[in-house]
């Protein structure tokens, strides 16, 4: 059985988790008091029941659901034997894959700073990450400090004819339309820790960021409360140095060192001292 006939859209159609196209507020109206950026009314992120804080055992049961209620109508539809069993072990992979895809951002670099993602966490301040592929092919990333929920990270792919158009300028226009307010932009600045352009919007809960990655489009949701008091949170500003290396690793990576040979020099002095 193909993955794709269990695949389920958890969240992030992007509309629909933003309250519906049907709700969305006209770009026309007239621009918040607070100015560019400023969302009036805390925007919804789907799936229900999501929320700043949740440990990531309660994010993965929030999705274990989702995905036994999308997976219902395949059980009743499955042939015992083989085709349920199946389906049965389908369903338990997915139902942990969240759990396994955990990283924790200690005293060790992790692989994830190779990534468009470096400069969204820190080391030793108990921070960790959490993903999942979504039905729709959206790369969901999930950031918590001490277990605690407070930053979620899309990627979307921008294409042609796609619900966010195909670049960075005609997605932003459609977020600004769907969010009701013109984005605040913030060009790239490496020394600020931002090496994207990017499109901030901020609700009375929320930082919404809008990331510029070339064919893919970050759309970062943060719990405002702890963007706006992350020294806090980050007391650890470096990473810490490599532990000492093991006594015998040391000495086997001496043994295996190649034999330095004299050079013509060392040879010279040598046959001056004879």
């Amino acid at each position: 059985m193909k993955y794709s006939r269990f695949a389920a859209v958890f969240a992030l159609a992007l509309g629909a988790s933003l309250g519906g196209a049907a709700e969305q507020p006209a770009f026309a109206k007239p621009p918040p008091a607070g100015g560019a950026g400023t969302i009036e009314k805390s925007m919804q992120i789907s799936p229900k029941g999501i929320k700043w804080g949740l440990s990531l055992d309660g994010v993965s049961k929030l999705y274990e659901k989702v995905i036994e209620d999308e997976m219902l109508p395949l059980f009743r539809k499955a042939q015992p034997g083989l085709e349920l069993d199946a389906l049965t072990e389908e369903q338990k992979n997915r139902k942990g894959a969240l759990k396994r895809s955990r990283i924790d951002f200690g005293a060790t670099p992790t692989g994830v700073d190779q990534s468009a993602l470096k400069g969204e966490y820190s080391y030793n301040n108990g921070e960790s990450l959490a993903f999942m592929t979504l039905g729709s092919g959206t790369k969901r990333n999930f950031f918590f400090f001490n277990d605690k929920l407070w930053k979620i990270y899309d990627e979307h792919k921008l294409k042609k004819g796609g619900s966010l158009g195909e670049n960075f300028q005609e997605a932003v226009k459609s977020l600004s339309e769907r969010f009701g307010a013109k984005a605040k932009m913030m060009p790239a600045d490496y020394d600020k820790g931002r090496p994207f352009d990017e499109a901030e919007w901020r609700d009375p809960d929320k930082v919404i960021r809008a990331v510029d990655r070339g064919s893919t489009l970050g759309v970062v949701y943060i719990d405002r409360k702890v963007q706006e008091d992350l020294p806090k949170y980050r007391k650890n500003k470096v990473l810490e140095g490599p532990e000492p290396v093991d006594k015998d690793v040391a000495n086997v990576t001496k043994a295996a060192e190649p034999e330095k040979k004299p050079s013509d020099k060392d040879k010279g002095k040598a046959k001056g001292k004879k």
